[in-house]
């Protein structure tokens, strides 16, 4: 924007004052934070339009596997490994469901609804079918081991009461899952809040800290705004930028909206954007203003444009770090160059597809106890084979996905 009102600048090597030199620095940590925002942008783009839809399939077919899975809980003539097999399986898939970036709230709830009624339903039977002797205990003791993670213990009077009577077994699960979300959350408060003294202390002489350092910085910004060189410069950039000296009616309009942000910045003692603009938009003989000769001046520029080049670091950091779904879809995907990402690109939608086959096998294929005793089988020599492997999900190259 009119990029013709102030004349060309010399070459970076002959430019040698500290002040220039970081107005140069400033200009390219904006272009190189610009040029990433339009990279991210573009990346997360290509992401909605060729892999979100992969990704949804993926969620979609995990809950058919889930579902399919649950459907073989009442067999009888499953061993004792194969069943922890099984609900290992299942409640890998339901914590994929409920922790993946794509996920879907409503199905993992749903699905753990089905389960949680799936276990008591085949309690109940286990009620109508044989008599309380000691391994009917033992196995509902295992059955509360893993329901209630190990949390909690009940005497065989209570396990007997549970056996008889699912709706007791029911209630009592309900409210482990009510105090259990109540912990986590205290948990979560308490990381968070800083309750303990000490940490009250530190946090509230760190914030007296840097509430006095920002006091003291905006007092030298004020300090330099109302120094005689700085409203000079608001002037001459007035009288340059008034948009009733130009006969363009183009340029009159811009020049309108450059007039209405110096104004602001004027109001609002907004140092930083008059010098900016100041650098923008007059010739280079204007900018003998700031030759160095006035230290003083100098050194509070040079402070102010410093923190400037801060701030450009951390919205660069934050681009990439802290931007939500944009900043782990660009970790993920991105490479050293377009053909590094688009090949990242290529593997990632070949993985999903690879996942995509296998689940559709495991629905639609795997519909006896033979043969999904036999994947067991396998599932389980592969997790004892490899000791970092705890089998919480069959597909093992989603596990790592956006980490």
């Amino acid at each position: 924007m009119l990029a013709h009102i102030k004349n060309k600048q010399s070459s970076i090597a002959e430019h040698s004052d500290p002040l220039t030199k970081k107005w140069l620095e400033i200009e390219k940590k904006q272009k190189r934070n610009a040029n990433f925002k339009r990279k991210i942008t573009e990346l997360y783009q290509t992401f909605q339009d060729d892999i979100l839809q992969e990704e949804h399939k993926l969620i979609e077919l995990l809950g058919q596997e889930t579902r399919h899975l649950m459907s073989f809980i009442s067999r009888k003539s499953f061993t004792e490994w194969q069943k922890e097999e099984l609900h290992g399986w299942i409640e890998s898939n339901l914590e994929t469901l409920s922790e993946h970036p794509f996920g879907n709230a409503e199905l993992a709830n749903n699905l753990r609804k089905e389960y949680s009624d799936a276990l008591l339903l085949n309690t109940k039977e286990v009620d109508e079918n044989i008599a309380l002797n000691k391994d009917v205990i033992a196995e509902m003791r295992a059955l509360c081991e893993e329901m209630f993670e190990g949390n909690t213990s009940f005497s065989d009077e209570e396990l007997s009461d549970f056996i008889r009577d699912p709706a007791i077994f029911q209630q009592a699960f309900q409210e482990f899952l009510v105090n259990k979300h109540s912990e986590e959350a205290d948990e979560f408060e308490e990381a968070f809040s800083g309750d303990d003294a000490e940490d009250d202390h530190y946090h509230e002489y760190y914030q007296e800290q840097e509430e006095s350092k920002q006091n003291k910085q905006q007092d030298k910004l004020k300090s330099l705004f109302n120094s005689s060189k700085l409203n000079k410069l608001y002037k001459i950039l007035a009288n340059r930028l008034h948009p009733d000296k130009e006969r363009n009616e183009h340029l009159k309009v811009e020049k309108s909206a450059l007039m209405a942000q110096l104004v602001k910045a004027k109001k609002n003692k907004d140092a930083y954007t008059i010098i900016s603009m100041f650098h923008q938009f007059m010739p280079e003989s204007e900018l003998t203003l700031f030759d160095g000769s006035d230290e003083e001046l100098t050194q509070a520029l040079i402070k102010l444009l410093n923190e400037k080049l801060r701030e450009l670091d951390q919205e660069n950091k934050d681009q990439k770090y802290n931007n939500g779904l944009p900043s782990m879809i660009w970790q993920k995907l991105s490479g050293r160059s377009k053909k590094a990402t688009q090949e990242n690109i290529d593997i990632h939608l070949a993985d999903l597809e690879d996942s995509h086959t296998r689940l559709n096998y495991y629905i639609h294929e795997v519909k006896t106890v033979k043969s999904l005793k036999e994947i067991l089988s396998e599932r389980y020599e592969k997790n004892s084979f490899n000791p970092f492997t705890n089998g919480d999900f069959s597909l093992a190259d989603l596990e790592e996905m956006f980490r």
